[in-house]
């Protein structure tokens, strides 16, 4: 327990099991997680137990009330004598990137178990297998689907992943719950911003991949006609492009996405593959930037998808050089997309499908 928080009597209570332990401003799937954990402590108790990594990620939660994390319990004797001494109906899985399989073996000792998809992962590893081989996909599916098929309930990031999982299992209850990112008012306008960036977690593939692709395959030439704009790349794990080219600056330490987001004219998103709602594509539109980005970027986001752009040079170079030189297209874009992630994906959004989710704990 590391807030040190007993949980109250006069709230059911609820077990919430998680990969690890959610690091903050790292990636979406952490921000998830705490979102989550922090919408439900209103309405329960909450224990939380992640299955690696216990003990970091106290700045999440180390504020939250009704919050108390716990140790692994590997013992299936230990975990049913827990649940039945705090009378634990419901288990909530948290699946992001790797599938915490051995989490499989908590959901036949609860009444009801839940995953929390996130993003549906073979539909990200099929667009992979457009670009290169991927050894054992099939398998990776068929895995995946069992997971779902286990849960009593599942949890979908978005109405396209809602109907994707609706396809395979079709008498299950499937809930909406879109990642949603805080909206907080920023009037960087159009001339006090320079600059272009990307920003992401990238120990995430996609993120790393994206990025490598936009350096060797677009950036050159951008650069060449663009030689006084720089490409700012942004997020844990981005010093890994330091010193690819002379236009490229690295930062990894983001304390404040959307004032430090505030700062640039364009985010560029060059995903190659990807699933889910990319919060990042959220983050950028909560501060105002403008996006070029695949259809990758904008899966999920209602209203986005017509934006998209395609990963040839001269389309994706165009568009970016019309958003950077355009004060009136760049504003005109600007306020839509803020209008968009303010009505739908704000966190006062969120609590209203948090309390939808309720309903079915």
């Amino acid at each position: 327990m590391v807030n040190g928080t007993i949980p109250q009597v006069m709230k059911k209570n609820l077990l919430i099991v998680s990969p690890s332990m959610p690091q903050i401003n790292t990636n979406a799937g952490d921000w998830r997680v705490y979102s989550l954990v922090c919408g439900l402590s209103k309405y329960f108790n909450i224990f939380f137990m992640p299955l690696k990594s216990y003990g970091s990620g106290g700045k999440y939660f180390k504020n939250l009330k009704n919050v108390t994390v716990l140790q692994k319990i590997a013992d299936k004797d230990k975990f049913t004598d827990f649940i039945s001494k705090h009378k634990i109906k419901t288990l909530i899985i948290e699946k992001y990137w790797d599938i915490p399989f051995d989490a499989r073996e908590y959901m036949p000792l609860v009444k009801k178990s839940i995953v929390d998809v996130h993003e549906v992962g073979f539909k990200k590893s099929d667009a992979e297998s457009q670009i290169e081989n991927i050894k054992n996909n099939k398998i990776y599916k068929a895995k995946e689907l069992l997971f779902y098929k286990q849960a009593g309930m599942l949890i979908a990031i978005s109405t396209e992943e809602q109907k994707e999982l609706k396809k395979y299992f079709p008498d299950k209850k499937i809930i909406l719950l879109p990642t949603c990112t805080e909206v907080k008012k920023t009037n960087k306008s159009f001339l006090q911003r320079k600059d272009i960036c990307y920003f992401g977690f990238f120990g995430h593939r996609p993120n790393a991949d994206a990025v490598d692709y936009f350096i060797k395959n677009i950036f050159p030439r951008f650069t060449s006609n663009n030689p006084g704009i720089k490409f700012c790349v942004l997020g844990k794990g981005a010093s890994a492009f330091k010193g690819k080219h002379k236009n490229i600056k690295t930062k990894e330490n983001i304390k404040n996405i959307t004032e430090e987001l505030s700062k640039y004219r364009v985010f560029i998103c060059p995903l190659r593959y990807g699933a889910g709602v990319k919060k990042k594509v959220l983050d950028a539109m909560a501060s105002k930037t403008p996006l070029v980005s695949t259809k990758f970027g904008y899966e999920g986001i209602i209203g986005m998808l017509n934006q998209s752009v395609s990963l040839q040079p001269d389309e994706f170079i165009k568009k970016t050089e019309e958003l950077y030189r355009n004060k009136n297209i760049w504003n005109k874009v600007s306020v839509h997309n803020f209008k968009t992630v303010k009505k739908y994906y704000s966190m006062t959004s969120f609590e209203q499908y948090v309390k939808n989710l309720k309903k079915h704990l």
